[in-house]
């Protein structure tokens, strides 16, 4: 199990080694689509008076939403009520969208795109379903992303230990030898194995073009996509 060391209540508890990969698990909000292709809440909104659904247990947690900007305006939001399933996962949080409970979702960018269950897709990257598949169906017809890159809820990417306050795990134990193995071959072969080149932390054993390759759609601001909302991430207004 690895873990996001995002801002807030986590850091009053735990403490978190470096990140064996990138900051590449930007934040987003989640909405759906009406029946003429538009989204439920604008892009510009500020979510005044609206739902978003945080998903339980899951980073980004709850209190990140009030650190992110709307990437089309560069404001905070605010005046939302922040609704917490009482179900773990990110299932329970899309059905409260598809439902009509909520307008929103605060969650991964890249969410939709990891529970595409398009057959090739698993096979390709040999992975079981464990999430249901209908629910997440429609990407681009029924829901989509009306913000995308939102970095400020984390200070690092995926980390590879959590321990309690002030244990010295980290800094004394995990992190000089993390530090020695993201050096090596090793860790570029680790890597390569689990299809994780570009977001690991490139060394001198990685080719030259995995260190310019360009940033994936949920790690753009919204701000910066070409797409529209039928490619499942809707562009400012």
């Amino acid at each position: 199990m690895t873990y996001t060391h995002t801002i807030g209540a986590r850091n009053r508890y735990m403490e978190f080694s470096n990140g064996i990969l990138q900051a590449n698990k930007p934040a987003g909000i989640l909405t759906r689509l009406k029946d003429d292709g538009t989204p439920h809440i604008t892009s510009d909104s500020t979510l005044e008076g609206l739902k978003i659904a945080d998903v339980n247990g899951w980073a980004p947690t709850p209190d990140g939403l009030a650190l992110v900007k709307n990437k089309c305006t560069g404001k905070h939001f605010s005046g939302y009520e922040l609704v917490v399933p009482e179900a773990s996962g990110n299932d329970a949080a899309m059905k409260l969208l598809m439902n009509g409970t909520v307008d929103g979702i605060f969650i991964y960018a890249d969410q939709a795109h990891n529970y595409n269950c398009d057959p090739s897709v698993l096979a390709a990257n040999d992975v079981t379903p464990e999430w249901d598949c209908d629910l997440w169906a429609g990407f681009g017809t029924k829901y989509a992303y009306v913000q995308t890159g939102m970095f400020g809820h984390a200070y690092n990417g995926t980390t590879l230990t959590i321990s309690k306050r002030g244990s010295g795990i980290a800094a004394n134990i995990v992190n000089p030898c993390l530090e020695k193995f993201m050096a090596t071959k090793e860790y570029y072969d680790v890597c390569k194995k689990h299809g994780f080149e570009s977001s690991c932390y490139p060394n001198e054993f990685f080719p030259a073009e995995l260190k310019d390759k360009p940033p994936k759609t949920w790690e753009l601001a919204t701000n910066k996509l070409t797409t529209t909302c039928a490619d499942g991430y809707c562009p400012c207004k």
